[in-house]
Parts: structure tokens; sequence; C-alpha cells
């Protein structure tokens, strides 16, 4: 342009990456006015000419593009460019703004021959978050036109949020308060808290719309008041939509339940069971006053006939037996109970199961007898264990010739498959005296130190016995029979015992024990 002076005046107009047909208008010297945008997809309210424009930069909409257009255009050097700046603090820091990289400048028409429009093409830079105004340069002037205030959203999170409320419903205590919270650890989905420039909008449920709370713009949000909440990423006025809580970047709905002296949870399944088979178990759930599911994180406890179920502290439970199920819910600042009048109350599936013979049973010297299981169980089965030992019997009988602890373990195999063990406890062949010889031999007869029943039956029975030297050689305080019990300890130099009974810390009998072959 050699040595001709002239003034350089820019002018600009704005748009997103799509095409319009809008007719550009010259604005003031280093002002740059933008058009009403015209997006696909993305929910914009209808702005005046003047009115402050949006920018939703997405994997769908990355570029944003402005047209300008230059006075004199014809005498420009040849060598001129233009260039692009943003800035997101009114060029203060650093004065000149951010450079864009390789910016689309492209000569669009003229109008005559005294001015030329051109179009520029360009993404802001990754996780652009807030008010930024636009400059175009020129490399062989020193023209330049700044826009005015763009609020650019780079969405760089549009997941649900997740929330500390799982379910979606609270409850809180009159006079107290919860505070709800965007989760930082939500593998493996992810979390705004990721991005911690970003900032956030609380809203509050108000008839069909949901206002916005003022001053709420961090992750977490304390209520004390009943009502429905929820959350979403501040992407301004044009890329969020306060119409509906399931668009973009928003958390589940809460609803917060305030309780009252009077109120109380109350326990429901999902089909109204009143019976449970223990295989298969119940699913009860811990709901409030107005049947909604209590919020997970409360201090919930869970009873069964009034007796605390360990490790039970959800806000449902799965119940494999019968009985009266009760739970409480401690916020922090007060108890709600489930009363125990209102308890859900559920009733075992089970089948009948008994012996033939009564506990204990007394064997006839000599003799044997049948155990005999019956039952009304469906296609049941056996399973017979003597002293804890199992054994091969696996019919519903067993013939039992021997003292000792039989259980029997019947399973109904078809329908609600479940159990019920039966115990039998045999013993040996009474004795009306206290003996004075034994004979441990092996044939059966007289082996052990045998006293009457009525004195093994309370399980007390302390006994001790000496040799004939003086030393204690047995000793027990619940004695059954079981004396001696091997051959060795009995059959000694001199067969001489002392034995001494006490029961209660009285003195039953003591005296002197023979033992022979």
């Amino acid at each position: 342009m050699g040595s001709k002076s002239f003034k350089l005046i820019l002018f600009f107009t704005a748009l997103f990456a799509f095409k319009t047909n809008a007719n550009n208008t010259a604005m003031d010297v280093k002002e740059l006015l933008f058009q009403t945008p015209i997006l696909q997809n993305v929910r914009v309210p209808n702005y005046s000419f003047t009115d402050p424009v949006n920018y939703c930069q997405s994997a769908s909409n990355p570029t944003f593009t402005v047209t300008f257009q230059v006075s004199n255009y014809a005498n420009l050097s040849p060598t001129n460019q233009f260039q692009l700046f943003i800035s997101n603090d009114g060029f203060v820091n650093p004065p000149e703004g951010i450079q864009i990289s390789n910016p689309t400048i492209t000569f669009v028409t003229n109008n005559g021959s005294t001015t030329g429009t051109y179009s520029a093409t360009f993404s802001f830079p990754a996780q652009s978050y807030g008010n930024y105004r636009v400059r175009v340069k020129s490399t062989t002037l020193s023209s330049f036109a700044t826009s005015q205030v763009i609020s650019v959203y780079d969405i760089i999170f549009n997941s649900q949020i997740p929330l500390n409320v799982t379910n979606g419903n609270v409850v809180i205590c009159s006079g107290s308060n919860f505070t709800i919270s965007i989760l930082e650890n939500n593998n493996p989905d992810p979390s705004p808290l990721a991005y911690p420039y970003l900032t956030y909008v609380w809203r509050k449920k108000n008839g069909t719309n949901f206002d916005i709370i003022p001053n709420e713009t961090g992750p977490n949000l304390t209520v004390s008041t009943a009502g429905v909440y929820y959350v979403e990423v501040n992407y301004g006025p044009a890329c969020s939509s306060s119409a509906s809580p399931n668009t973009l970047a928003k958390s589940v709905q809460v609803t917060v339940t305030v309780a009252t002296a009077s109120d109380s949870l109350q326990i429901n399944s999902q089909n109204g069971e009143t019976e449970v088979c223990e295989t298969i178990g119940v699913e009860l759930y811990l709901q409030d006053s107005s049947g909604n599911l209590v919020a997970n994180g409360s201090n919930i406890i869970w009873y069964l006939n009034g007796t605390v179920i360990p490790n039970a502290t959800n806000n449902t439970y799965t119940a494999t037996q019968g009985g009266a199920y009760t739970a409480s819910l401690n916020n922090g600042s007060c108890t709600i109970n489930v009363p125990n009048s209102e308890a859900y109350v559920l009733e075992d599936i089970t089948f009948n199961a008994t012996l033939n013979v009564s506990t204990p049973y007394e064997l006839e010297l000599g003799g044997n007898f049948d155990a005999i299981v019956t039952t009304d169980a469906i296609s049941p089965s056996f399973e017979w264990f003597l002293n804890g030992n199992v054994l091969s019997e696996t019919s519903n009988t067993l013939n039992i010739s021997a003292a000792g602890l039989y259980t029997v373990i019947v399973t109904e195999n078809s329908g609600c498959v479940s159990t019920i063990e039966l115990n039998l406890d045999v013993i040996d062949p009474s004795v009306d005296e206290i003996p004075n010889l034994i004979s441990p031999n092996g044939d059966g007869i007289n082996e052990k130190f045998k006293v009457p029943y009525s004195l093994t039956s309370s399980n007390n029975l302390n006994l001790e016995i000496y040799n004939a030297s003086g030393q204690q050689v047995f000793a027990t305080e619940n004695y059954q029979n079981t004396w001696p019990e091997n051959i060795d300890e009995a059959f000694q130099a001199k067969a001489f015992f002392y034995y001494k009974m006490t029961k209660d810390s009285q003195v039953i009998k003591e005296g002197i024990l023979t033992v022979i072959k």
C-alpha cells in the first residue's frame, strides 16, 4: 500500500458455524456485534440484535464463525493477514489476549470497491468457560476491532450428575438438615467434579417449574425444608434448560421429606408377602410415611423380634426366616422408628417332621430299636449323625443299639427347599444306685462307672476320681457316665479308686470303687 495513508475500519457481525443469509450492517470501529445465532439441536432463546451471544461448544458444534467487513479493502497490502485473539478478562492479562491458531479466514464478497466482507471460522480452546471477547487484528496495520461479550461454554461434561442420594429420597427430622452432594469418585461413571472450574445451578420445584436457588453454585446443597431438588452444570441460559431435569448434564430429582414426632417409618415388600422360604427370602423395603424408599447413608438398623440384625444397615433387607421385622433410622439429629405395632410379620414356609420316640430314650440292656422319621415334606431326604459324625443311613429309619446323641436332618427338596433338624439322646440302661464295682473288660456288661440318670440329666454333676496313691486320674463338672475312657487307666497295679461326687457345691456321695477284669 506504499506510503499512502488511509484508515482501515473493521466491521463485524457474527454467527455460529451454520450458514445464514442475514444482511451485514456496518458498525462503529472496534465493535463486533452479533446477529441472533441459528443453532441446530441446541436450545437457545431468541436474542435481540444487541443481546450477548451464548456459544455452546461440543463435538456436534465444534466451530464458531464471525464475519467482518473492511473499508477500502482494495488498498490492503497483498501480504496482509488477519489474526484472531480471544480474552476472558477484557484483554487485561495478557493485553493482547490469546491468539487463535489456524483460523480459517476467507474473502466472501465486496460491496462496490470500498468494502470487503471476510468470514473467520475457529474453535475456542478446550475447557473454555465463561465470558469472552473476540478481537480481529491486521498484520500490516494497527487497526483492530473487538466484539461484545460472548458467553462461551465448552460442554466438557454431558452425563447424569451422580449424587450421594442414590434412590432419590431423603427423610430428615423437623429442625435438622441434609446435604445433597455431587459425588467426586463415581467409577466407572464420570463426575463433573473432575473439572474444578465448573459451577452449578441448583433448583427446587415450584408447582410445575423448577426455580433456581439463588447463590448456590457449588457442588453441595444443604436443605432443611421438604421439596424436590436437582442440580445441573451451569452452561449458561443458552446451553441449559429449566424446563425439565432430564436434559443436559443434570442429576436425578431428590425428594426431601421432613418427618415430625408423629411420623414413622414403614416396612413393605413388593407383593405384600406374608410367608417366607428360607432359601428364597422376601425383600423388605424401609419407606417413609409417604411410601418413598428412605435414603441409604443414614444410620439404619433392622430388628427381628426386637433383636438387632447384624450388618443390616441398608434401606432393603432380605428376610429368610419368619418373625416380626422393624427398623429405625437416625439422621444425626433424631431417630424415626417403625413402631412395634406396625412390624412386618412373616411366617416360615415349612413342613412337619417328628420321631417315633421321645428324647431322652433309654436303651434296654443288650437291646436295640428303630428311630423312624414321619414327615409331610415333598421329596424328602435324610442325613443321620451320631455325636456329630455322619452315618451311612439315608432313609427315614435308623436302627440304634448304642447310646449317644443322634441327629437327623430332614430336607424338603421340592417347592420351598428347607430343612428341619431333630435330635435324639439315647442313654444306657439306668441304674438305681451308685455302683462300687465295675469290670471294663470289653464284654459289654458293667463297662462304665454309671450313676443314676437323675444325677447326670441336669449336666452339672461334678466327679473326681483318685487312684490308690492319692493322684487324681479323672475330673469333670458334667459327668455323663463315661469313665473309664480307656482300659489302661482302669487296670492299674492296684485297682482301687476313691471317688467324690458333688452337685451344686453339695457332696452327694464319696467312696471306694473297685475295678476288676
